[in-house]
């Protein structure tokens, strides 16, 4: 777990997939983060580690990198995948959505192979008797080659700490249930690819 924790803060620094669902990439970019980076583990017969990081560089660009002990978007790779996304368009809550096209696996490593993509992302603010501080995001992005040609994604916000995720990556149904306590931390309890997964997510912003 010690090296594991040292693969991410190094891979963090050296490149910091796109703003994801759980594992779907989305239309905008990470903001006001610059740095998003999830470690946790995956329970099957034994604890298996998964890690990601999303890096943004200036307005318009994010790196990514990830690495799980099961094929992350069905795709399996012996070592970890990285993933770079351009925004076109940034989203205008409840006008416009964000438009995003990106690429993954970008050294080719994975069973899939290097995949393409478009996806666009949509915010409708949360309103009742009660306004939540966030957004009720829906996420849409169409892949080819590596990539599924059509994959989906929702983020509910229940209260202002607690949310619920769900995605369909094109080949798997995945949900997730958050607490963020703080805006800079999150604790996932995920199903992903049928399979438990806890993790802690760390989002830190421009200063």
């Amino acid at each position: 777990m010690r090296r594991s924790w040292a693969l991410l803060i190094a891979l963090a620094w050296a490149w910091g997939h796109a703003d994801r669902v759980i594992e779907i990439p989305t239309g905008r970019l990470l903001y006001p983060q610059i740095l998003k980076a999830e470690l946790g583990v995956l329970r099957t017969d034994q604890a298996h580690e998964r890690w990601l990081v999303n890096w943004r560089v200036g307005n318009f660009i994010e790196f990514s990198a990830v690495h799980s002990a099961f094929p992350c978007m069905g795709a399996a790779a012996a070592s970890p995948l990285a993933g770079i996304q351009m925004n076109l368009y940034p989203e205008l809550p409840n006008y416009a959505p964000g438009i995003s096209v990106g690429i993954t696996d970008l050294f080719d490593r994975s069973t899939h192979g290097r995949g393409y993509y478009l996806a666009l992302s949509y915010s409708v603010p949360t309103l009742g008797e009660t306004p939540l501080d966030h957004d009720l995001r829906f996420h849409i992005g169409f892949g080819f080659m590596g990539m599924p040609s059509l994959f989906l994604g929702f983020e509910i916000p229940l209260t202002n700490h607690l949310f619920v995720l769900a995605e369909h990556t094109g080949r798997t149904i995945n949900a997730a249930l958050v607490w963020q306590p703080i805006p800079q931390l999150q604790v996932r309890a995920s199903v992903i690819q049928t399979r438990t997964s806890w993790s802690l997510l760390l989002q830190l912003g421009e200063e």
